[in-house]
């Protein structure tokens, strides 16, 4: 019995294997192991995504969300899906949240971002006069995001070889107050 247990999991491996290396020869393209056009359309209706997940930019900015308390301090307003909050991954709440926050972002647009260039950050913090970007609230629309006011940081990650230099980079941040009411 064991034997049989051995050569079906064997036989799964050796499977999968040969799945995975086809479909990475299939999604490199024109090379020295030339797939035909079949193949590569197979293995692209099997893996549909193939390996698009690991071409996106490290340089991308990145955007986080933060919400202004009443005591004018600032708390993170979307959390990382693996944080203790999220119950590690097996709550949706920060899923939900991020998608709320995409949704915001995209009705703000770029001369919204040039307007709070002459303020610093514990300006936009402190100052209830600095007029706001306003985001009509819908029940509908934010589930995890609440009525209030936030501010959204947009920086570039340094890369990792340039972290061991920062007297020779930069990485300018940009602010913006919003408004979801």
């Amino acid at each position: 019995m064991e034997i049989k247990r051995f050569s079906f999991y064997l036989a799964i491996l050796a499977l999968g294997f040969v799945l995975v290396s086809k479909a990475v020869q299939a999604s490199v393209g024109v090379n020295a192991t030339e797939t035909t056009f079949q193949e590569r359309y197979t293995f692209s209706v099997l893996l549909p995504e193939g390996w698009g997940f690991f071409t996106k930019s490290p340089r991308d900015e990145k955007n986080v969300l933060y919400r202004i308390r009443p005591d004018k301090s600032l708390e993170v307003a979307t959390h990382k899906n693996a944080d203790p909050e999220n119950l590690f991954g097996f709550s949706r709440r920060s899923r939900r949240a991020n998608m709320e926050f995409s949704r915001v972002m995209a009705q703000v647009k770029e001369k919204d971002w040039d307007q709070y260039q002459r303020y610093s950050l514990q300006d936009l913090i402190g100052s209830d006069t600095i007029a706001t970007v306003h985001i009509p609230y819908s029940s509908t629309q934010f589930n995890q995001l609440q009525k209030g006011t936030y501010i959204v940081k947009r920086y570039t990650i340094t890369p990792w070889a340039w972290a061991q230099y920062p007297e020779h980079y930069t990485n300018p941040e940009r602010y913006l107050k919003l408004t979801i009411n």
